[in-house]
């Protein structure tokens, strides 16, 4: 639980959505955290969306928030392994630049080259 709760905030960052349910009691919509190699060459990330708010543009903002903190913070590289049957995810990943660059029994890795210009990201 510690290494969930206590980050080393020179090479992770976590982004955490939430709102206030009817009852006025704090609910966790979605949270992407990204952990950089230490020379910050590369950072992985992971994101997760809550179920009933999935293709609801929630999880593309996450991404473009973990994105814009890599690239501030000088990182040239993010990557992740997604499963292959995650098609929304791999979708998502294709909108705001990622690039497959293996797949291996069930896991494709992605990766996005940060130091590039912004290019075509926006839908």
């Amino acid at each position: 639980m510690a290494r969930y709760t206590q980050i080393d905030y020179d090479r992770e960052m976590a982004f955490i959505a939430s709102r206030r349910d009817a009852a006025g009691a704090p609910e966790t919509l979605g949270v992407v955290r990204v952990i950089a190699d230490p020379d910050n060459i590369e950072c992985e990330f992971a994101i997760v969306v809550r179920s009933d708010l999935k293709g609801r543009g929630l999880g593309r903002l996450l991404m473009d928030k973990v994105i814009d903190y890599a690239r501030a913070k000088g990182t040239r590289k993010m990557v992740a392994d997604v499963l292959s049957e995650n098609l929304g995810m791999l979708a998502l990943a294709r909108r705001v630049g990622f690039r497959i660059v293996s797949r291996e029994e069930g896991v494709v890795r992605i990766e996005r080259d940060l130091a590039a210009a912004q290019d075509a990201t926006a839908d």
